[in-house]
């Protein structure tokens, strides 16, 4: 009789110990997750107000003749506040999670619009994955479609 309590006890400690283990791993991802669009979020806000700082930068009839409306410095910092803007969109694809593109796609879309020009050039296409250059490329055909 008593190895068959220890046996019980064995059992159900075993079993409460994997299931802890499980609702661990799966409110740590959830965290992660959440934690993950607290981070874009502050991310982009910071994107945004470099944008109303130089709203130039966010302006389509700049952006989109961004060569001719810039020169010297004002050249260097709107291509690298393109730059960031899509490493920022790049990190978002890397992280590899459907519900967090699908939040944020619409905020891509745009990004793609202001700055589809300078993305464009020769030798910033190479500065990117060309997974990454096919997801922007599908989206912008995507939603362009539904618009």
């Amino acid at each position: 009789m008593l190895d068959i309590l220890n046996f019980i006890v064995g059992s159900t400690s075993t079993i409460l110990s994997a299931l802890a283990i499980y609702l661990y791993i799966v409110l740590w991802k959830k965290d992660k997750t959440d934690g993950s669009y607290d981070v874009f979020d502050s991310f982009y806000k910071d994107i945004l107000f470099k944008g109303m700082e130089h709203p130039e930068m966010r302006n389509p009839e700049y952006t989109n003749d961004y060569k001719n409306k810039f020169t010297g410095n004002e050249l260097v910092r709107y291509e690298t506040f393109a730059f960031l803007t899509f490493n920022f969109c790049e990190t978002l694809y890397d992280r590899g999670n459907e519900a967090l593109l699908y939040t944020w796609q619409d905020v891509i879309f745009i990004e793609v619009h202001l700055h589809n020009n300078w993305l464009n050039q020769p030798e910033n296409q190479q500065k990117y994955k060309k997974e990454f250059l096919d997801f922007l490329n599908d989206l912008t055909k995507d939603k362009t479609s539904r618009y």
